[in-house]
């Protein structure tokens, strides 16, 4: 390998390598929020897709070079120095490039994803530590060392073929899904959603196990989601179960302090609250199977145009390409005992209303005919608030742990009724009824919790016909996420789930 060629592949990776660094630390915010003094510094918006191009490009790379090395090696004379730094860049690029389709195939997941953050920052320091000398020795002359003094036509292929075979490869492996296939019941076998998951059709259902990262309060952020589907002429159902060592229903829980009453938090002010708050669990389904949530994710704190920053700095779920994305929102406390999941859809972003402190951009509940849950307060602010209403008898107070506090049974909030001596806790639930009615309670849904696993059993019609829904048929994608006592801060997969159905 003669040194311009040389010189073309330190480029290329130099190019991919910053690109991929850039992409990844980006991603690596969502759950990290250590990183957050660089943010100004990173790129915004979908940043997956990009990731994995730069990753396919680092394999090429890796390749390319690696097959020019043994059939004509390049030699050069290194100081000591610069010959150590380099075992360095060796190490951690095939490590970067290893760990991430380790990761991408959900193989060794939690060790994969450590290696690769350690990978990563090897890289950075191989970087600092392999280009100051240079910049030290040849000061405004660098970039004449660094770019080639003549590029023939193998070069321009080489760098046409790199790229070319990226791009070809992100397009081709970016719809790769998990497959689950749908096991096909007779309309008359009764599947109660109980959350037991104990009928026999349960038993037969072929299971499919994702291992799912980046979330808050898991052992190591992650947590292995199993699920199995069922199907009738008429309905899919559809039992999930994952790992959480604990039952978390203290869902921001009012506090009577000496000056009032105050909600118990840690984070809720940004809408990150990772403390007091519910177990939780997603689901979205869409026609398209692209990586990460297909399309959906926008990462940075404004990473849509001519739309509000985020308080949280971590992104927003929006369609921008005019699909609809369901998205099935189950919760603890708020909607479990209303035998439910809330029935919501990831559209284009909404409008921003003057005066509501947090913008949901795409993420909306589908429509109702009545019955909710509210807060039970009539303002909320860091420093205290007032409760909407109180329980009717002194005697009914219960724990925050009982979660919900029901309209009728409660009164009105008067201070002068107030008596509640310091330190007792308030639900901050407050249940305007007993269920959704309408689109938004399209699906069906109960979780259980028992030796340190959730079990949750959903179902809902094959296709509703609503405009906020996507129909379950073969070829749906789902991916699926698990919240512990966190508000946003999710665990996610990769690759989407595609339902194969046999009906």
């Amino acid at each position: 390998m003669d040194r311009q060629t040389f010189i073309i592949f330190h480029i290329l990776a130099i190019v991919v390598v910053i690109g991929s660094m850039l992409t990844g630390l980006r991603i690596a915010m969502v759950s990290q929020d250590w990183l957050s003094p660089v943010s100004v510094l990173l790129p915004q918006g979908q940043m997956h897709v990009w990731h994995l191009g730069f990753g396919v490009a680092i394999t090429l790379i890796i390749a390319c070079y690696l097959l020019h090395s043994f059939t004509s090696p390049f030699r050069s004379i290194q100081s000591k120095y610069h010959k150590i730094i380099n075992y360095l860049g060796y190490t951690s690029l095939p490590l970067i490039s290893i760990s991430g389709w380790l990761i991408w195939s959900d193989m060794l997941t939690d060790t994969a994803r450590t290696v690769h953050q350690i990978a990563i920052w090897m890289m950075g320091c191989y970087l600092v530590l392999h280009s100051w000398i240079y910049i030290i020795q040849n000061g405004r002359r660098v970039l004449s060392v660094l770019l080639p003094k003549r590029v023939s036509f193998r070069h321009y292929g080489i760098a046409t073929g790199i790229l070319v075979a990226s791009l070809s490869s992100v397009f081709l492996i970016k719809n790769t899904t998990h497959q689950l296939k749908v096991l096909t019941i007779d309309n008359t076998t009764f599947i109660e959603i109980d959350g037991k998951g104990d009928e026999k059709a349960w038993n037969e259902a072929t299971p499919i196990s994702i291992m799912t990262i980046g979330g808050a309060n898991f052992h190591q952020g992650s947590t292995e989601v199993t699920v199995k589907a069922l199907a009738n002429k008429y309905e899919s159902y559809f039992l999930i179960s994952w790992q959480d060592a604990t039952k978390s229903t203290n869902h921001l829980p009012l506090l009577k302090t000496n000056t009032g009453w105050k909600v118990k938090e840690n984070g809720f002010y940004n809408f990150d609250e990772r403390t007091f708050y519910e177990d939780k669990f997603a689901v979205m389904l869409s026609e398209g199977c692209d990586i990460a949530g297909d399309k959906t994710l926008h990462l940075g704190d404004k990473p849509i145009k001519n739309k509000p920053k985020n308080w949280h700095g971590k992104g927003y779920h929006a369609s921008l390409d005019g699909k609809t994305r369901d998205l099935w929102h189950w919760k603890a406390v708020r909607t479990n005992d209303m035998y439910l999941a809330d029935d919501n859809f990831i559209g284009p972003p909404a409008a921003h209303l003057s005066g509501k402190r947090r913008y949901t951009a795409g993420y909306q509940p589908d429509g109702k005919e009545s019955g909710a849950y509210v807060m039970n307060w009539q303002w909320y602010t860091p420093n205290g608030v007032i409760p909407k209403r109180l329980p009717a008898q002194l005697s009914q107070i219960q724990s925050a742990h009982n979660s919900v506090l029901p309209w009728f049974g409660s009164a009105p909030y008067d201070a002068s009724q107030d008596h509640y001596p310091n330190g007792t806790l308030l639900s901050s639930v407050l249940y305007r009824s007993n269920r959704f009615e309408g689109d938004r309670a399209d699906v069906r849904a109960r979780g259980e919790w028992k030796n340190g696993r959730w079990t949750l059993e959903l179902v809902r019609k094959h296709n509703t016909q609503s405009q906020y829904d996507v129909a379950l048929k073969t070829g749906t994608c789902m991916w699926v996420s698990a919240f512990d006592h966190s508000q946003i801060a999710h665990t996610r997969h990769i690759q989407a789930i595609k339902l194969r159905y046999s009906l």
